[in-house]
């Protein structure tokens, strides 16, 4: 280091160590860190007491006791210490900003402090403390600050997102009271789709069943229509309740020769005499002309085919 002398502040700034710790470190052992000048912040100490202030945190950090540091401390820097501070008590350091000079001794050799100074060297220790201790309060505060600052910007993107996600919930409650007052998309139940597809003729209900015994339902039919259709045509698929029954609406248009279609699907949930429940298919309508009775017969015996191939 090329000053000969530093203040508390410069050990502070030079070990990274908050200004009241150095002050603690300096008070706990003053026998071992020398100083010359005047009073408060005029004080000064040889550079060399940064090695010292050093192996103290060094220690403390590795929690070894006050009476282990002080013996690190002598054996350590006895020698070094104890030769400076002779030198020290010995010259005289000039205040140039008061153009006196003062000598305030050091804290290895008690008797080179004058005793009508000792009073005065203890409250320019006070007030120095109290300097690095306002200095550390004015940074802590402006942390502090800082945080609220953050604080607050957190707050306000939180209450941002609140607020969109509430206008998102009060969208979906709103869909969702539409659509139980019958105004919106609605869709048949699971176990509705998932049913037998029968149609009934002349008082008995003809259905498909395919390998393994699976019956094949309605749900299946909708797939069925958007594979075969999908492959050249454009395929929209839409459900409505009317009367108590389930209407399928596909619509359908053939790309190559711009052909359009409309299938109509009636369906409902029906109990056979046997006892079994399944979907009977009550209407078909194509392009606005019913099926009759035998072309539902055909479109059965069609679907087998497809199903059991």
């Amino acid at each position: 280091m090329s000053k000969p002398y530093v203040s508390l502040r410069e050990v502070g700034r030079l070990l990274d160590v908050p200004p009241s710790t150095i002050v603690y470190y300096k008070d706990k052992f003053q026998r071992f860190i020398p100083s010359v000048g005047g009073e408060g912040r005029r004080r000064r100490y040889p550079a060399a007491v940064v090695e010292v202030f050093r192996r103290i945190r060094e220690m403390f950090a590795d929690n070894c006791s006050v009476d282990q540091i002080e013996r690190e401390l002598v054996l350590r820097f006895g020698d070094l210490l104890g030769d400076s501070c002779f030198d020290q008590c010995s010259d005289q350091y000039v205040d140039q900003r008061v153009g006196r000079s003062a000598v305030s001794g050091c804290g290895v050799h008690g008797s080179c402090r004058p005793e009508a100074g000792g009073v005065l060297d203890k409250i320019a220790d006070a007030l120095e403390n109290q300097s690095l201790f306002r200095s550390e309060i004015r940074s802590l505060r402006d942390e502090v600050d800082t945080l609220r600052r953050e604080r607050r910007e957190v707050e306000r993107e939180y209450s941002t997102k609140v607020s969109a996600l509430e206008k998102e919930i009060a969208e979906l409650r709103r869909r969702m009271a539409s659509r139980a007052s019958g105004g919106g998309i609605d869709f048949p139940p699971a176990e509705f789709l998932s049913g037998p597809l029968v149609i009934c003729s002349e008082g008995e209900y003809l259905g498909v069943q395919g390998k393994g015994g699976r019956p094949f339902s309605l749900q299946d039919f909708v797939r069925l229509i958007e594979r075969k259709m999908s492959e050249s045509m454009d395929v929209e698929i839409s459900w409505r309740r009317q009367d108590g029954h389930w209407v399928l609406v596909v619509r359908t248009e053939d790309r190559p020769r711009r052909r359009e279609q409309n299938i109509v699907l009636v369906s409902r949930r029906t109990v056979t005499p046997s006892g079994n429940i399944v979907t009977e298919v009550t209407r078909l309508n194509i392009d606005g002309n019913d099926a009759p009775d035998a072309l539902l017969l055909t479109l059965f015996r069609q679907l087998r085919a497809v199903f059991n191939g």
